[in-house]
């Protein structure tokens, strides 16, 4: 019995070092291609589960003045940026499978939002309100409120 699982051992170690010496030797770089891949993807596979970013954030901006509306799809939020005149009512709408939130600190909290679910918020005080996804952090968003937005 020993035999067999000494054999079998040795034949998993060996199959590992060849695997090692193949991707060393190999012209086309199988593990740097891999990461290649997943840096073309966003950084996704790399950053965890569901997306991610790692901090990164691609900007779209958009101004509103009485309405505006917040994207949260694709694990993001789009626009990124929203410019508001006061008053302004946002609304966020969840696209995504999973579950979402837009929530700033002790400012202001969306609530869990699921598929095809919305909420607004009124952003009356002049201005800058970052906001993340507590269920995905990494997911950022921010809100500008003035007299004239940009």
């Amino acid at each position: 019995m020993l035999a067999i699982v000494g054999g079998v051992a040795l034949l998993v170690v060996a199959l590992i070092g060849a695997i090692a010496v193949y991707d060393a030797l190999a012209d086309d770089d199988m593990m740097g291609g891999m990461w290649d891949s997943m840096d073309d993807m966003g950084g996704r596979m790399g950053d965890g589960m569901m997306g991610g970013r790692g901090g990164r954030v691609d900007e779209t901006r958009a101004t509103a003045s009485g309405q505006g509306a917040v994207r949260i799809a694709d694990f993001d939020y789009a626009p990124s940026v929203l410019d508001v005149t006061p008053g302004t009512v946002v609304k966020w709408t969840n696209e995504d499978s999973a579950p979402h939130t837009a929530t700033a600190n002790d400012t202001f909290d969306t609530g869990r939002l699921d598929k095809g679910e919305s909420s607004g918020i009124t952003f009356d005080t002049p201005g800058t309100y970052e906001y993340i996804c507590t269920y995905h952090p990494y997911m950022k968003g921010l809100i500008v409120v003035s007299a004239s937005p940009r």
